[in-house]
């Protein structure tokens, strides 16, 4: 098991696994060698769970897409054509790994921005007022959020997030555009989300736990 371990300005510490499985600690500078110590193994069967779901995403990447909260099998093109349908994921079977990658990567992201612009269409208008522009959409691959609002004026939406139903990433949207009024996570901003989706917390419960499998 590879340790990643780095220090900066920061208030906490925070413990991660990586995609490729390796643990990535980042503590405030000056935090003593016991203390990251004792952190991780209060954490330890966090990062046993953790670990174990990078392992069974890396097992079934090549054999299925997820899209929406279901998991399609990635079967071979007869046609020699990639093609995504609402059953499976047509493959060139001859097509090189990279290939492969480049044509999921490719689909998946035009996917997501027709998906995230819809959503945040539908939404506007609770949020729209004179003077205040809509946040341009950038869907990014991040490794550590779902999604967030910059004061430049965009909607950063993770590529991920395709892989959850519809309703989590509607519940990221309306997080987002909340923090057009509320750029913290205090009671404005709480009394807003639950004004737009009266079950938030019960869904932002089940997003934390996908958490744990995609990011």
């Amino acid at each position: 098991m590879k340790v990643l371990l780095s220090a900066s300005v920061r208030k906490s510490i925070r413990l991660q696994v990586t995609s490729q499985g390796e643990v990535d600690i980042r503590v405030p500078v000056g935090t003593p060698k016991a203390d990251v110590l004792t952190f991780v193994r209060r954490h330890q069967d966090w990062l046993s769970e953790r670990r174990d779901a990078v392992k069974e995403r890396e097992r079934k990447r090549d054999s299925s897409l997820m899209l929406y909260g279901r998991e399609l099998p990635i079967v071979d093109s007869a046609l020699g054509e990639f093609l995504v349908t609402d059953q499976q994921v047509w493959m060139p079977h001859d097509w090189p790994a990279e290939k492969k990658e480049k044509a999921i990567d490719k689909w998946q992201r035009e996917e997501a921005r027709r998906c995230f612009t819809r959503l945040i269409e539908e939404w506007w208008p609770r949020f729209s007022k004179p003077g205040r522009e809509r946040p341009v959409l950038r869907v990014k691959r991040m490794r550590t959020r779902w999604g967030s609002l910059s004061k430049r004026g965009y909607i950063n939406l993770n590529l991920a997030l395709l892989s959850l139903p519809e309703d989590l990433i509607e519940l990221v949207v309306v997080h987002e555009l909340c923090h057009l009024e509320h750029f913290d996570h205090g009671p404005g901003f709480k009394a807003a989300m639950t004004s737009c989706l009266p079950d938030w917390r019960a869904r932002d419960k089940r997003i934390n736990q996908a958490g744990l499998m995609l990011l």
